[in-house]
């Protein structure tokens, strides 16, 4: 039933208003990233730790955040499909 509602909304959306929305979204994105504070970010671990961690981190750990990038540009590509 929901893929029905999906796919009579498609008929309603021109490629422009989904560029719009995606725009929107992206410079959004961006004005937000600039307005928070991210200092915090910067005593979640101590020097050493963060060293530590970059020495430990193999090949393997790259293999699966590669993974999951791939994934989550997979469904953004499926979505964006559906809609043009």
């Amino acid at each position: 039933m929901q893929y029905f509602i999906i796919t009579s909304f498609t008929r309603d959306i021109s490629r422009l208003d989904l560029i719009g929305i995606l725009a929107g979204h992206i410079v959004f994105a961006i004005a937000m990233t600039q307005l928070l504070d991210w200092s915090w970010l910067e005593n979640l671990m101590s020097e050493e730790d963060k060293i530590k961690m970059l020495k430990s981190y193999t090949w393997k750990d790259l293999l699966v955040d590669g993974a999951i990038v791939a994934v989550a540009l997979g469904i953004i590509f499926i979505l964006i499909s559906i809609f043009i």
